[in-house]
C-alpha cells in the first residue's frame, strides 16, 4: 500500500504532454514516464512496452487535449513488462476494433473525400500522400489507406496499431460536440486497457515498480509548485524523428496542451 501511496504521490507531480517532455519541468508523455518507472533513460521508446502498445499509443498521447490525456497516468506502470511476445494478440484485437467500430463510424461521419484517394501507382505508405490538409481530409486519407492495408503484411503489426491511433486521435479533434469526441478517446483508453490487460497475470502487480526507481524519478522532477508553472518544452522534434516509419502529417500535436 505503502509503495501504491508513492507511485500516487509521483503521478500526482507529473504533466503528461505532446511529444517526449522533460523531467526537470515535470512534463512527459506517457512513454517515457513507464520508461522513467522502469528504471530505463528518458526515451519515448521503452524496451520494457510491446511495440504494438507504443505504436497505438503515442499518437494517441500527441492528440488528445491536454485534461484528456492525463487519464493516460494510470497506465504508464501498467505499460512496463508487456515487451512479453503477445502482439499478434494486441494487433487482432486492434484490426477488430477498426474493422468493427473505428472504420465505420468515421465512414459514416466523414467519408473519404473523391481526390482523397490515393494516386494511381504511389505506394499507400507514401508520406507526401498522407501530410497536410485539414482534419476531415486526413481522416479520408486515412480511412483509404486502411481499406488499402486490410491485408496487411507480416510485420507490420506496429504500422497497424498507428493507424488505430491516429485514426481515434484524428476523429476525436474532428468530432462536431464533445459527446462524440469522448467515444473515440474513451474507445481509445478501452482498447489500450485491454492490450495491458494481455498477459498482466504473468507480471508483477503495478509492473513491479522498484523504490528506488520512484526515488530517482522523485529527485529529477521539479519541487512542488517550483519551476514547472507556465513552462512548454518545445516539440522532440518532428514526428519522423520521434516515430519513424509512420505517416507523416496526421495531427501531431507537439506544445499541445
Amino acid at each position: 500500500m505503502e509503495a501504491d501511496s508513492r507511485l500516487q504521490r509521483i503521478l500526482e507531480r507529473v504533466e503528461l504532454v505532446g511529444g517526449i517532455g522533460a523531467p526537470k519541468f515535470g512534463r512527459m508523455c506517457v512513454m517515457s514516464l513507464a520508461a522513467h518507472l522502469a528504471g530505463e533513460p528518458h526515451t519515448d521508446c521503452p524496451a520494457s512496452v510491446s511495440p504494438v502498445i507504443r505504436g497505438f499509443a503515442v499518437p494517441i498521447n500527441d492528440q488528445m487535449p491536454g485534461p484528456v490525456r492525463q487519464r493516460l497516468k494510470p497506465f504508464a506502470p501498467r505499460l512496463i513488462g508487456t515487451d512479453d511476445g503477445l502482439d499478434a494478440v494486441r494487433t487482432d484485437l486492434l484490426r477488430a476494433a477498426l474493422a468493427e467500430r473505428l472504420v465505420p463510424r468515421a465512414a459514416a461521419r466523414h467519408g473519404t473525400p473523391p481526390d482523397a484517394r490515393r494516386p494511381a501507382g504511389a505506394p499507400v505508405h507514401a508520406r507526401s500522400w498522407l501530410a497536410g490538409g485539414d482534419l476531415r481530409w486526413r481522416i479520408g486519407r486515412l480511412l483509404e489507406q486502411i481499406r488499402a492495408e486490410s491485408d496487411l503484411r507480416p510485420g507490420s503489426d506496429v504500422h497497424a496499431a498507428s493507424l488505430a491511433g491516429y485514426l481515434i486521435g484524428l476523429c476525436a479533434r474532428a468530432a462536431p460536440d464533445p459527446r462524440e469526441a469522448e467515444w473515440y478517446w474513451t474507445e481509445g483508453l478501452g482498447l489500450l486497457d485491454r492490450m495491458c490487460d494481455l498477459g498482466a497475470s504473468r507480471r508483477p502487480a503495478g509492473g513491479g515498480v522498484r523504490a528506488d526507481r520512484l526515488a530517482r524519478l522523485a529527485s529529477a522532477l521539479p519541487a512542488r509548485g517550483r519551476g514547472s508553472v507556465g513552462l512548454r518544452m518545445p516539440a522532440a522534434g518532428p514526428l519522423a524523428a520521434r516515430f519513424p516509419g509512420h505517416p507523416v502529417g496526421l495531427g501531431r500535436a507537439f506544445g499541445r496542451s
